[in-house]
């Protein structure tokens, strides 16, 4: 979350625009503070910035373009958020999004914070969505757990960081990437048909599976990396899939093995490694058990052969 001047949430607190570079902003709050690249282009903006909040301060907050950042220093957020659109202050994740014309509060954290911030107006959802505004009923959300979305947004850090050719153009798809994912994942958390939204909940615990078979998987790490409780996430996995989430990593990790076994040139102990075994007779005998055949025999078997 971004710096905020003034020293109380009442009337009297100024109003801050969070997708600003502060450059007409009192910064008495913070020190070391630096855009460290920036990209513009149109109705859309993006910029990594890096800062040290060292006093404390509230404020409001009144974007003018709808407003999302990503941590990049790998620290979970302390700053707390206050919206008439929550019921409970939030506290600031890995990824907030703040839509327009709405006035939020915040109470930033004494912390370091190394940001990518990326801004976008009406013009620019025009020009994506072709007339359309998927964002006009956006609600804010301060810890969007949506790992395409994560993926999108690290992209544009890492080029932004380090431009290579055509680097404009790549940065400008990679934020229509990202806006894409933002309005799909907006419309389903405001579908109130959707309940729980099982089927997205349900896609983030599948997402960071596939992403994670070479660690172990418990059910804690899979509901704190999805933001959600370890007694939900079996049960919301189980009404949205009709599975649970043991068989789904099994089913994975013997699949992700089938494709390393493919190829030659990964050792069988690195694909039990990679696959998330703990030894290679543990990965021999689940292989074995759901394919009838060996790791070896499998590999070797004819219909791989060149």
């Amino acid at each position: 979350m971004v710096p905020l001047v003034g020293t109380g949430g009442g009337d009297g607190a100024a109003l801050i625009r969070p997708e600003s570079d502060w450059s007409h902003q009192n910064r008495e709050f913070v020190q070391g503070f630096e855009i460290l690249a920036r990209f513009a282009s149109h109705d859309l903006t993006m910029d990594i910035r890096q800062y040290d909040w060292v006093r404390p301060s509230a404020g409001h907050l009144l974007p003018q373009r709808h407003y999302l950042d990503i941590s990049l220093d790998g620290s979970m957020r302390r700053s707390i958020l206050r919206s008439d659109r929550w019921s409970e202050p939030q506290y600031s994740g890995s990824v907030l999004y703040l839509p327009p014309d709405a006035i939020y509060w915040g109470q930033p954290a004494l912390e370091k914070r190394k940001l990518l911030c990326l801004s976008f107006g009406n013009a620019f959802l025009d020009q994506v969505f072709e007339g359309e505004n998927p964002l006009a009923d956006a609600v804010p959300h301060a810890d969007i757990q949506n790992l395409t979305l994560r993926r999108y947004l690290l992209a544009i850090a890492g080029e932004l960081v380090s431009p290579g050719f055509a680097a404009g153009p790549l940065l400008e798809a990679m934020a229509i990437g990202a806006t894409v994912e933002l309005a799909r994942w907006s419309q389903l958390a405001n579908d109130p048909m959707n309940g729980l939204v099982l089927p997205h909940q349900a896609r983030r615990i599948e997402e960071y599976i596939r992403e994670n078979l070479s660690s172990a998987l418990s059910i804690s790490d899979i509901g704190r990396a999805c933001g959600m409780s370890t007694r939900n996430v079996a049960r919301v996995f189980k009404q949205a899939t009709g599975g649970s989430i043991g068989d789904f990593i099994a089913r994975c990790r013997i699949d992700l093995a089938k494709e390393l076994l493919a190829s030659d040139e990964l050792r069988i102990k690195e694909v039990s490694w990679r696959c998330g075994f703990r030894s290679s007779s543990a990965f021999s005998a689940a292989f074995r058990a759901a394919t009838g055949t060996t790791p070896r025999d499998f590999r070797f078997r004819p219909g791989l052969l060149q």
